[in-house]
């Protein structure tokens, strides 16, 4: 609860009006409610779009992405290593990385000249095969797990936001509900004219007895 707090101050004074007015009025909770949902669903389907094209250009042509990728060491548990690299670290482990990524090229194609191509070792070769495909989908499952909290939070969350707040700003009431309310409107012309002609009385009877009282007032 924001009315109150010392939290106040920092948001705008219109947030407890109108959580107080959606909390009152179930057709605005539900028009929130069913814009929020809406958004969500479109923008997940368009995530889950995304990154099954990623899954699909992946898995196309996996060397491309085998090639790009860099072996992440091992992190251990010393607060030394949790630091931020220092410049020359950082020049050192350039050489490293490049080494590291051609050194992948070169494993594969290391084993795809280990795969037999004579009709007679057809079996051994289905073996291979199925080994490298095994290695090749395990490093690729682990780089995609590493990337996919990043994935998501670029790809899914920060779009979310933007578009919420545009979706939210074009809630209109449906036909049903201008329906209603129009109904409810003129329901209730008749009862606020009668109201207003019963204040009209109200305010004479206290004219009336305002006089009286100055009378009695003066006479005393």
């Amino acid at each position: 609860k924001l009315e109150g707090s010392p939290n106040a101050n920092l948001f705008s004074p219109l947030y407890p009006k109108h959580a107080k007015l959606i909390k009152q009025n179930l057709m605005i909770k539900h028009a929130v409610w069913q814009t929020y949902d809406q958004t969500c669903k479109r923008q997940l389907a368009q995530f889950v779009e995304l990154f099954e094209n990623m899954l699909t250009s992946t898995f196309s042509n996996p060397w491309v992405f085998l090639k790009g990728a860099t072996t992440i060491p091992a992190i251990s548990g010393d607060l030394e290593d949790a630091m931020l690299p220092s410049f020359d670290d950082t020049k050192n482990r350039i050489p490293r990385e490049i080494e590291s990524r051609s050194g992948n090229e070169v494993a594969i194609s290391h084993w795809l000249t280990k795969i037999p191509a004579e009709p007679h070792e057809i079996d051994q070769a289905v073996d291979k095969v199925q080994i490298l495909v095994l290695h090749t989908y395990s490093f690729i499952r682990s780089q995609v797990c590493d990337q996919v909290e990043l994935f998501s939070e670029s790809f899914f969350k920060l779009p979310m936001m933007r578009r919420l707040e545009e979706d939210m700003a074009k809630i209109e009431l449906t036909p049903e509900d201008k329906a209603n309310y129009e109904a409810r409107r003129q329901r209730l012309e008749p009862e606020i004219k009668t109201a207003e002609e019963s204040l009209v009385e109200i305010d004479w009877c206290l004219d009336r007895l305002q006089g009286f009282k100055l009378k009695c007032d003066a006479r005393g």
